[in-house]
């Protein structure tokens, strides 16, 4: 049992990230790749047909992450880096300390059979080439498996963090922490998951959570005592929030559309539209508008700051803001329960 144990001052620190960080998606989408191939490729269903493509992607420069990365765990916290930009993860990569590489290449070598090849020892040693050898493996895979759904997994990050934000409101802490994996559960001022056998203490310093479009496990733990880097957990990210009522119990009271109440209808339906990025094009589809009404409302959401827009050479991919997915997400369409505790 991994049981990771809170003070009030955790629990008051505990707050979601909601900039995907490269780095360490990049390493969670090559475990899941390994994880899809330990298991035959069998069981990917339609939210994990990109590891079919990137099965088809994946370059030959990325092979050494095999020596370093098994399909379970425990894996090392070497690429735990927040910085939005990967280039400076690389960076603090290379600057990792002799000690720091030995000890964690060792941890996350210790339940693997055999010795570890010599290239991984030499590596431990803090040996400059071999590090470069990991830098260009993750900066390879990056571009081959991870850049192309870049706006995609922010998008999904948005859309998951808004879906849960209900929960803390309206459950507290406990709420929203059971709502992160079936396994995950909140017992006793600690958080618990099933899997390997440690306990730890969060010093004070709060839980960092992660969601990620490249995971699909249980919810990873990353615990750094010394207060050097965040504690984080890593779990999956759900485009539309967590499934709601799991326990059969009766349904809540429905509620009007409230966000056409404030948007106006067609500026609501453009907004839900973009739970993923559009085109304008793409988007007057989803919104049953013309391409230039859809222009002019993206403009209207986009000077609120509900959505943003960026230019892809000719072409202009529209996306929710954290706030305007939030917004989509919390007030809820025609016939959608409302939250516990709120009111028509």
């Amino acid at each position: 049992m991994v049981r990771v144990n809170f003070t009030p001052d955790d629990v008051a620190r505990t707050r979601f990230t909601v900039t995907p960080a490269p780095l360490p998606d990049t390493v969670l989408a090559f475990i899941e790749l390994r994880r899809a191939a330990n298991a035959g490729w069998r069981g990917i269903g339609p939210a994990g047909q990109w590891l079919h493509q990137a099965r088809r992607d994946f370059p030959v420069t990325a092979r050494p992450l095999l020596d370093l990365l098994g399909p379970r765990g425990p894996w090392p916290d070497l690429f735990d880096t927040l910085t939005p930009h990967l280039e400076e993860g690389l960076e603090e990569l290379r600057a990792t300390p002799r000690a720091t590489l030995r000890l964690e290449l060792g941890y996350g070598w210790g339940d693997r059979n055999g010795k570890p090849p010599l290239w991984t020892r030499n590596l431990a040693d803090g040996d400059r080439e071999e590090l470069e050898l990991v830098v260009r493996a993750l900066h390879d895979l990056h571009a081959a498996v991870v850049a192309p759904r870049w706006e995609s997994s922010v998008a999904a990050v948005h859309a998951d963090v808004a879906g849960r934000i209900p929960l803390l409101v309206s459950g507290g802490h406990e709420a929203l922490l059971n709502s992160l994996h079936p396994k995950l559960r909140w017992r006793d001022g600690g958080l618990e998951r099933a899997g390997l056998d440690f306990e730890h203490d969060l010093g004070g310093q709060g839980l960092l959570l992660r969601p990620s479009l490249f995971w699909a496990g249980e919810p990873v733990f990353s615990i750094h005592p010394d207060g050097l880097r965040p504690n984080i957990l890593a779990y999956s990210a759900q485009r539309g929030g967590p499934p709601a009522a799991r326990n059969g119990a009766a349904a809540d009271p429905v509620v009007p559309d409230s966000l056409a109440a404030l948007l106006g209808p067609t500026r609501a339906a453009v907004l839900r539209a973009l739970r993923e990025p559009l085109g304008t094009t793409e988007l007057a589809a989803a919104a049953g508008i013309s391409a230039a009404s859809a222009s002019e409302h993206a403009k209207v959401l986009r000077e609120a700051s509900l959505i943003e827009t960026r230019r892809r050479g000719r072409m202009v991919a529209h996306s929710l803001t954290a706030l305007g997915a939030i917004m989509a997400s919390r007030l809820p369409a025609p016939g959608l329960p409302l939250a516990p505790g709120d009111s028509p």
